[in-house]
């Protein structure tokens, strides 16, 4: 079973900014996407800038061997923070074996930067659905 939703506490410091009559409200977690793309590149990775992605918080587009991933970082509170992997062409050309493979590097990534603390690894809708989390992506 893969587990690419993941649940974590952040010590990465708060970069939400609530805005004001001149500047629009920006969610955080862009720090953590930037980090995020500092551990992949150096896997061959070619990782995009953290796109906003409004009330979702960060993205990031990735890609590996002409293999796409993306990722969503969403940060509610330092303790209750969010990350969504997904393959988005998965429907028309899956490779579970890619995906794996970048699922086992994001978890290395995390495991590897201890500003990333109580990493729950859940399956696809499982966080909404009170599933039992795992220490890893693989995991059953």
């Amino acid at each position: 079973m893969l587990r690419p939703e993941i649940r974590f506490c952040s010590g990465f410091p708060d970069d939400y900014f609530e805005g004001s009559d001149d500047l629009e409200e920006v969610q955080g977690g862009r720090n953590i996407a930037e980090a995020l793309k500092a551990a992949l590149e150096p896997l061959d990775y070619g990782v995009s800038d953290a796109i906003n992605a409004g009330d979702h918080g960060w993205a990031l587009d990735i890609v590996r061997a002409r293999k796409r991933f993306w990722l969503q970082i969403s940060v509610i509170g330092s303790d209750d923070c969010y990350l969504l992997a997904e393959e988005p062409n998965a429907w028309l050309w899956p490779n579970t074996t890619k995906f794996k493979a970048f699922l086992a590097d994001l978890k290395r990534a995390l495991d590897a930067d201890s500003r990333f603390s109580q990493v729950r690894w859940f399956p696809s809708g499982g966080i909404n659905r009170k599933s039992e989390p795992s220490a890893g992506p693989f995991d059953s």
